[in-house]
């Protein structure tokens, strides 16, 4: 039977060894998606080809327009959010809860391909989001960058 001291031991080796082939697992995910992103893709993502067929984006650009927070836009696209107009040119500080609400509403509704195009309505309607919706929308937005 073991005494205590070598089964204190035992616990302490095998929690070094788990920490250690966790650190090593995650080093190698980090190196390989290092090289993944240097990689020059040959063929054309489902996404992107989608996109360019349906007019989304011309299929010359390395990260397509729809994720760009950059407003190349001179004329507003509403995505069913018409009522929010009556925000232009107000601090998202001084919203009540209920206006706030009018954004979740909006915002949760959106697919996650329509953030950036929202985010740049928003821009050019000169309707500020509150900051907490600005946040996860561009979380979303960096995400989609990252996975693509």
């Amino acid at each position: 039977m073991m005494n205590n001291n070598t089964i204190i031991l035992l616990i302490i080796f095998f929690s070094i060894l788990i920490w250690y082939l966790v650190y090593i697992n995650k080093r190698k995910q980090a190196k390989d998606s290092a090289t993944e992103e240097k990689k020059i893709p040959t063929e054309m993502s489902e996404e992107r080809k989608r996109a360019i067929e349906n007019g989304e984006c011309c299929g010359q650009h390395e990260v397509c327009e729809r994720d760009s927070l950059i407003n190349t836009r001179i004329q507003a696209e509403y995505y069913d959010d018409e009522e929010l107009d009556q925000f232009k040119g107000r601090n998202p500080e001084s919203y009540t809860e209920d206006e706030i609400k009018l954004f979740n509403d909006v915002f949760y509704t959106l697919k996650e391909g329509d953030v950036s195009g929202w985010l740049k309505s928003m821009q050019i309607r000169e309707i500020e989001i509150p900051q907490n919706l600005k946040d996860e929308a561009l979380f979303i937005i960096q995400e989609r960058r990252f996975n693509k």
